[in-house]
């Protein structure tokens, strides 16, 4: 049977389901609410009419990577274009992880870390969050080195409960754990604070940014930032053209008009503060910290909502065991969506 050439260690495992995309109000995914403006629409078609199809990409797509580390403020050999983050999370395990090597995250955390360890062969070593989902730094530095893990994964502001861990404990963390710390900085810009200024200063430390949060996710466009040393060796199992040239083409006429991003998440800020308001001042929903461009709620019947939104169709994220049993994620949506999902979460 072909079965007999399946991988043993994969034989529980469940691949991952981004789920039906065709809801009217689509707050379950992170994404951004705005589209580009017509004119920046209309140039991308004349950039995309002119390709060249028969060519490869650049295979080190050379000048995303010097216009993203303009906007990132780094040296430009210190930045990698991936085909998403998620192909950064890949590069990164497939790298440094031997069969059997282990890696720590917090719990609950972006799932893709724990996908791509095991996938590599690692073995994924969750570290439970605290009652207010908060990091405890001590213990998990104190978890990672007695189970000497590889790598170290934390995103930051978490996903999906939107909390953030202090710089200084980030420092911390880098500097304690006996390992690679890779900070996945997704939702970096509707927080604001971010590593990337010490990414020389230790060798172990790469940092992760992505432009599906901020307007592009349909060009699935993600970066890995690191030092020369850790950077060499990365490069070995990137593959080669991994980022097509229609995204390069796109990404390259966004980066040169920043403002474009800045507004973006100015509007999404500002519908995240609207959405608060509003949310806290109905009975019965509990509000985490929101750091990210999402709310996490608590409620006592998720599901119950969660199936009720889906009847007027409208889309969250809905957690029905563990730690966030009975939470929602709900990504922040324009004013329009947001008064709908108000109207109908009661």
């Amino acid at each position: 049977m072909v079965q007999d050439f399946f991988r043993e260690d994969l034989s529980d495992f469940e691949s991952y389901s981004a789920g039906r995309t065709d809801y009217k109000v689509r707050l379950n995914a992170n994404e951004s609410f705005s589209n580009l403006d017509f004119e920046t629409r209309k140039e991308i078609g004349k950039v995309i009419e002119n390709s060249i199809y028969n060519r490869y990409p650049d295979p080190e797509a050379l000048e995303v990577c010097a216009l993203y580390a303009k906007y990132a403020n780094v040296k430009n050999i210190n930045v990698m274009a991936g085909n998403g983050s998620d192909e950064c999370i890949q590069i990164i395990a497939h790298t440094f992880l031997n069969t059997g090597d282990k890696v720590a995250m917090q719990s609950p955390d972006f799932s893709m870390y724990g996908l791509y360890t095991k996938v590599a062969g690692g073995i994924p070593i969750e570290f439970p969050l605290g009652p207010a989902l908060e990091l405890d730094v001590k213990g998990f530095i104190n978890m990672a080195n007695s189970e000497k893990v590889k790598i170290v994964f934390l995103s930051n502001p978490d996903n999906p409960t939107g909390n953030i861990i202090k710089r200084e404990d980030i420092i911390k963390i880098i500097e304690e754990c006996k390992c690679i710390v890779v900070i996945d900085e997704a939702y970096f810009e509707f927080y604001g604070e971010s590593i990337l200024d010490k990414i020389d200063f230790y060798e172990n430390l790469i940092v992760l940014r992505t432009c599906s949060k901020i307007g592009l996710a349909a060009i699935r466009l993600g970066f890995m930032i690191t030092n020369n040393v850790l950077m060499s060796e990365l490069k070995k199992v990137k593959p080669p053209y991994n980022v097509n040239s229609i995204t390069q083409s796109i990404a390259c006429i966004i980066l040169k008009r920043p403002e474009i991003i800045y507004n973006n998440v100015k509007n999404i800020i500002a519908e995240r503060v609207y959405l608060w308001e509003k949310l806290s001042n109905i009975d019965g929903i509990k509000l985490y910290k929101a750091k990210a461009n999402f709310i996490l709620v608590e409620v006592s019947n998720a599901l119950e909502i969660k199936e009720k939104l889906l009847k007027q169709s409208i889309n969250v994220r809905c957690y029905t065991s563990g730690k966030l049993v009975n939470c929602l994620r709900i990504t922040i949506g324009s004013r329009e969506e947001n008064n709908c999902l108000l109207k109908n979460i009661i």
